[in-house]
């Protein structure tokens, strides 16, 4: 069976010289990696770009204090469960993702159709592209994060001031002292004096 466009299709019909130009989908909500999936399964060539970021686990606050604790409180400091903040990646940019047709006469007009996909960006009339130019300073940007140090993406940096909120030192304030690849050095009063307490990182939450 052969199907005709409507003229509305036809002007999602790439040219052969925009080939190589990229197409702006929009999709629902949390939807970007089935768009994905299903694009690709269309025979799109699809480019999700993701950011790489820490991700801390939900926790309720305790009411402040001053950081203080017993003996007690510091053995217990040195053993905190696992439950530390994990490295995950999420869409650079949340409900977008970008295609290009593997054919000069692929149809765009199937994309706003596919699941997981709201609508194809369009200007006017047009569907929005980007030159691949524009694609690879993204692409290059991905990358970069990608090859960063733990420290430089961490939400943490020395000097800045948390509360604890393991049980053991609920609500207890202390300072940033250094970040390692899983694990907060922090600074607090015990027993009258300074010391250095390391913690996991998702056992402390910013002030």
């Amino acid at each position: 069976m052969t199907s005709t466009a409507s003229p509305s299709d036809q002007t999602c019909t790439p040219s052969t010289t925009a080939a190589a130009a990229w197409y702006v989908a929009h999709t629902k909500p949390r939807q970007e990696h089935v768009a994905l999936q299903q694009l690709q399964r269309q025979d799109f060539e699809v480019y999700l770009p993701l950011f790489r970021v820490f991700r801390k686990p939900g926790r309720r606050a305790a009411a402040g204090g001053v950081a203080k604790v017993s003996a007690a409180g510091v053995e217990r400091s040195t053993a905190l469960a696992a439950a530390g903040a994990a490295v995950i990646h999420e869409p650079m940019f949340p409900r977008y993702l970008f295609l290009r047709p593997t054919r000069s006469t692929q149809s765009l007009s199937v994309v706003r159709s596919t699941v997981g996909v709201s609508r194809l960006v369009m200007f006017g009339q047009h569907p929005a592209t980007l030159a691949d130019e524009a694609i690879h300073s993204i692409r290059k940007a991905e990358s970069l994060r990608e090859t960063a140090s733990l420290d430089s993406i961490s939400p943490y940096e020395p000097g800045m001031a948390v509360r604890l909120l393991d049980p053991a030192l609920a609500g207890l304030q202390a300072l940033v002292q250094s970040v390692s690849k899983d694990r907060v050095t922090l600074l607090l009063e015990i027993l009258g004096r300074p010391q250095s307490v390391q913690v996991e990182f998702g056992r402390i939450a910013p002030l």
